[in-house]
């Protein structure tokens, strides 16, 4: 799955909006403390208190309703990459997996390592995917695909 482009492509819209996800449970968690902090409307409340537990009420449920639909979105796309890897034929060749890892200068003049993994198609005419292995984002989207592989979503 990590060398099929549909796969691949699903497992990068499944990262995007996992992190999408995230970023909403945290404005959810951050919206319920305010709201704790300003607590609810009571008799011995002022109306500014009222108005900041109220806005961040509505912040709290504006999070709770962009997550919910996240997951939906995040279920579908699940669905679609489990139904990609389930009909992937191992006999069929993509192509060639080609590592290259390298030494180079930043911009700021320091030396690293790069490390990166094309596929390439059966010609070498194209190349049908970059990942950067050391990057945070290619990782998340492999660490993405391997949730598929899991139970976690049929709960």
């Amino acid at each position: 799955m990590y060398n099929d482009t549909a796969c691949w492509n699903d497992g990068s819209l499944l990262a995007a909006s996992m992190k999408l996800g995230l970023k909403y449970a945290e404005d959810m968690k951050d919206a319920k403390d305010y709201m704790d902090i300003w607590g609810p409307p009571s008799y011995y409340s002022s109306s500014y208190s009222d108005n900041k537990y109220y806005k961040y009420k509505n912040e709290y449920e504006d999070a709770v309703n962009s997550f919910k639909s996240t997951h939906e979105v995040c279920k579908i796309i699940v669905e679609s990459l489990r139904n990609k890897i389930t009909d992937l034929d191992e006999n069929n060749i993509i192509g060639w997996e080609i590592m290259h890892k390298f030494r180079c200068k930043t911009k700021g003049g320091y030396s690293t390592i790069g490390n990166y993994r094309f596929v390439m198609d059966k010609g070498f005419n194209s190349i049908l995917i970059v990942e950067d292995i050391d990057d945070e984002d290619d990782q998340f989207i492999r660490s993405a695909m391997e949730t598929v592989l899991t139970d976690y979503w049929d709960k």
